[in-house]
């Protein structure tokens, strides 16, 4: 599970915004069932220290882990496919996006690829709220 040594501060890294933080993590994790390293972008509000909202990111990256049957249910009425369990051990992910808000709420963003699609999973806390297939295949 992710600790606050985990997060590597991004001194450098390109925010339009003065009011984030982003910090890399280059600790596997586990992502939709996958054991995953270095595609984890984290930005937190400035108003946050990471001690604080540590244990948030642990619940969150642990709904993150293992959403099969919460993504099996979204896709099917995001994309209007049914899939199975193969779908799901199948799926190939290319990156994740985590942000801690100012109020403290947590949204992120999964791409990742089926055998057909390549599209974006959308958490807002611990639901999901959207699938986007991407334009680019």
């Amino acid at each position: 599970m992710i600790n606050v040594e985990d997060l590597v501060d991004v001194e450098a890294a390109n925010i339009n915004e003065d009011d984030w933080k982003l910090y890399k993590v280059f600790k596997p994790m586990k992502i939709f069932g996958k054991q995953l390293e270095s595609l984890f972008d984290i930005g937190i509000h400035k108003i946050w220290k990471l001690e604080d909202i540590i244990n948030n990111l642990k619940d969150h990256i642990s709904i993150l882990s293992d959403s099969r049957e919460q993504l099996k249910t979204a896709y099917g009425d995001f994309m209007f496919i049914d899939v199975d369990d193969n779908w799901y051990d199948n799926l190939e992910i290319y990156k994740i996006l985590i942000k801690i808000n100012e109020d403290g709420s947590i949204d992120s963003k999964v791409d990742c690829g089926d055998d057909e699609n390549i599209f974006s999973v959308y958490f807002k806390n611990n639901d999901i709220i959207d699938i986007m297939e991407s334009r680019i295949r």
